[in-house]
């Protein structure tokens, strides 16, 4: 299997990239979830001293639904928009990434899109599920760049920036 990402430029030259293995995408990824189980936890603290005010100053049963349908945005964002924030705003790299000296970039080695990175980490989901989790370990060791699912449908590949 190539240890490495060949990009051909227009000017056709070759560019060699190494690629990310499954261990150091794991170590950010834990990293990544640290961070964003913080982030979750003062979420939910803020959210129920908003919910305690509500119920108490309010009788009406709307006003609770509305903060807790808020609440779920809010929740599905940070899970979701923590990845695609960074991948399009900071060159590709969580935190996590850039403290392993991983990226994502396209296949073609440019910085993802918008819908690349959407489609990425919403299929992240099928990583959380209790049997389709082996299914994207298993894509990562037997796909010959390292790639999960969400990876393989939307043209992404993960990279390391350092040696």
């Amino acid at each position: 299997m190539p240890q490495e990402l060949v990009i051909h430029t227009p000017e056709n030259a070759e560019i060699r990239v190494p690629l990310a293995g499954m261990f150091s995408r794991a170590t950010a990824f834990v990293y990544d979830l640290g961070i964003q189980v913080a982030l979750l936890v003062v979420e939910h603290i803020v959210f129920i001293m908003i919910l305690d005010n509500v119920r108490w100053r309010s009788s009406l049963l709307y006003h609770l639904g509305v903060v807790q349908g808020f609440y779920l945005i809010v929740v599905f964002v940070t899970i979701f928009g923590y990845y695609t924030f960074y991948e399009l705003f900071k060159n590709g790299q969580t935190p996590g990434k850039k403290a392993y000296g991983l990226r994502v970039v396209s296949l073609g080695g440019q910085q993802v899109g918008l819908f690349s990175s959407f489609l990425r980490n919403f299929l992240r989901i099928a990583d959380f599920m209790p049997f389709l989790f082996f299914a994207g370990v298993v894509s990562t060791l037997i796909t010959e760049r390292h790639q999960r699912i969400g990876d393989l449908f939307a043209g992404t590949v993960v990279i390391r920036t350092e040696e």
